[in-house]
């Protein structure tokens, strides 16, 4: 960083500070990415990103046991084809991921400009709940499908 692109420019020394104890201040809140009076923010964005990272880590390690377990039984024969298990794994985990990656990466941004970030993280943070709950729901779609076409085909 240098003196030009700061405004208000550096301290000067004065006859009320000899040892140049303002100026040392400022040059260091100046030169950090984490300044005193932002830390609450860099704190609560980094918590909700992290939440963020595990809901989607457990969202694909129960994904793929779900879909391991729901493809298990499912056959030609059953009238059922895994590719709604799939699909909904596919768009809860994927978005979610897609979705933490932009979260990063904006927050990073709001971070250089020095500007607040954690009301994009909480953002990201709920886009990733409404993309895990709509692969959610596009699962339990493919289950409750397989499931009804089963039960109409038995007692036909």
């Amino acid at each position: 960083m240098t003196w030009s692109n700061v405004p208000g420019g550096p301290p000067q020394s004065s006859p009320s500070d000899p040892t140049g104890a303002q100026r040392a201040t400022w040059e260091q809140g100046g030169s950090t990415l984490f300044p005193p009076g932002k830390l609450a923010d860099r704190i609560s964005t980094v918590l909700l990103l992290a939440f963020g990272a595990v809901m989607t880590v457990v969202t694909a390690v129960v994904g793929i046991i779900a879909v391991i377990s729901a493809t298990a039984t499912c056959d030609a024969a059953a009238g059922c084809t895994p590719g709604g298990y799939i699909g909904g794994t596919a768009i809860a985990v994927g978005g979610a991921f897609v979705i933490g990656v932009a979260t990063i990466v904006l927050s990073i941004g709001a971070w250089i400009r020095r500007r607040t970030s954690w009301w994009i993280a909480a953002i990201g943070f709920v886009l990733a709940i409404v993309v895990i709950t709509w692969g959610g729901v596009v699962f339990a779609g493919a289950a409750d499908g397989g499931s009804a076409s089963s039960s109409v085909s038995a007692s036909a």
